[in-house]
């Protein structure tokens, strides 16, 4: 029994002495594996950041974040934050690096401009009723140029905002995709980005390609394209399938090539589409092509987007389809845009006749006192939601 209680007692006594010696190596242990534990977890989530980028893609919503890439870094007069910035907005857009760059550059004075350092506004973009953020500044030199800069809450929104204004306004989303820097710059020279106007004698083309070439900037547009991926946005009423399945078109309109480069009845948009009516059989919409006017008694024959309902179509052998999808698009088509949308700054809409129908949301239009004036002229555009109504010939 005493033999027993010893050995018991030496027993514990070892035991005790061994917890006693391990205790502090298992707790460093534990340290060690629950820091190298975490570290991998940041790690990894760092490499997710820097590799990947983890700004969502753009579906046709506006949203104030884009993916940023650490391995990015500035060079010459751009920060590292500037050009992480681009690049995120880039990939996240399908833009090119270089030109927001360079816009960025050229607009805000290299980021020391009043409404950069004010308004957090880079690309002079104009406030309007209704936009998601404050007013800023007054544009030009004493509101020389009318109306207020968008003023934002940080760099960050800024950058996607400008991207999602390119890629949502069909006057300039044709450089989605673009990887040429100069075709970039010009379609949103022709699509009114600049008051000044940008072609390739204007000071804006000449600089911003000069800020392209000196700083080279398009090594960044490599490493954007490659995030492009293969992937497309996907746009709402993009991809359905058509309103109207069965409802061939029998409008032709190039009877309206003739009348590409002159002035049109009153030379307002509704005038081109008066015309097109005329030669098509429609009913007679005045504009300066027709002295008499068909309208029905009681509705809007002024605004171009009611065009649709101002008139007895059916009448006429034609069907108006609202708030089409861009499967029911056809060429021979009138179109009309809603008041204050992509091609309407008024509260009169705009109206046009589509010439053709691309691919990927482009369609190709036939317009007057649009972009280039009181004159009938062709423009390609792509599909969005400012879509009021199209009208089809159909007999």
């Amino acid at each position: 029994m005493i033999k027993e209680y010893l050995r018991r007692k030496v027993t514990k006594k070892v035991f005790l002495w061994a917890c006693g010696l391990l205790a502090p190596a298992l707790l460093i242990i534990g340290v060690v594996g629950l820091v190298l534990m975490m570290s991998a977890g940041f790690l990894s989530q760092s490499e997710s950041t820097s590799s990947g980028g983890t700004g969502e893609r753009y579906n046709g919503e506006f949203t104030d974040t884009v993916p940023i890439f650490d391995e990015i870094k500035g060079r010459g007069d751009f920060p590292d934050e500037v050009a992480q910035l681009a690049v995120g907005t880039a990939v996240k857009y399908r833009l090119l690096p270089s030109v927001i760059l360079s816009q960025w550059a050229y607009e805000s004075a290299w980021g020391k401009s009043g409404p950069a350092t004010k308004d957090i506004n880079f690309f002079g973009i104009t406030w309007y009723d209704g936009c998601p953020f404050p007013q800023g500044m007054e544009r030009g030199i004493n509101g020389s140029e009318g109306g207020h800069y968008m003023a934002f809450p940080n760099p960050m929104t800024c950058f996607s905002y400008y991207g999602y204004m390119v890629a949502s306004q069909s006057n300039f989303n044709a450089s989605v995709g673009n990887q040429s820097p100069s075709e970039s710059l010009l379609i949103l020279g022709r699509g009114g980005y600049a008051a000044g106007g940008i072609d390739e004698d204007s000071e804006y083309f000449k600089a911003a390609m000069n800020i392209i070439s000196t700083n080279k900037l398009t090594e960044y547009d490599t490493f954007a394209i490659e995030k492009w991926g293969s992937d497309t946005p996907t746009l709402p009423g993009l991809d359905d399938g058509p309103s109207v399945p069965s409802l061939p078109g029998a409008g032709n309109p190039k009877v309206l090539d003739r009348y590409v480069g002159t002035r049109i009845g009153n030379g307002q948009c509704y005038a081109l589409t008066a015309l097109y009516s005329h030669l098509m059989g429609g009913p007679s919409l005045g504009a300066g092509v027709t002295d008499k006017i068909d309208m029905i008694p009681g509705t809007d024959g002024t605004s171009a987007y009611q065009i649709g309902n101002a008139y007895d179509w059916a009448g006429h052998g034609w069907k108006v389809i609202n708030s089409p999808k861009y499967a029911d698009l056809k060429a021979g088509d009138i179109i009309n845009w809603k008041p204050f949308s992509t091609h309407s700054r008024s509260e009169y809409g705009h109206t046009g006749v589509i010439a053709s129908v691309g691919k990927m949301g482009a369609y190709d239009t036939y317009e007057q006192n649009s972009e280039q004036g009181q004159i009938g002229a062709k423009y390609t555009r792509y599909y969005d939601d400012s879509i009021y109504s199209i009208i089809r010939k159909v007999k």
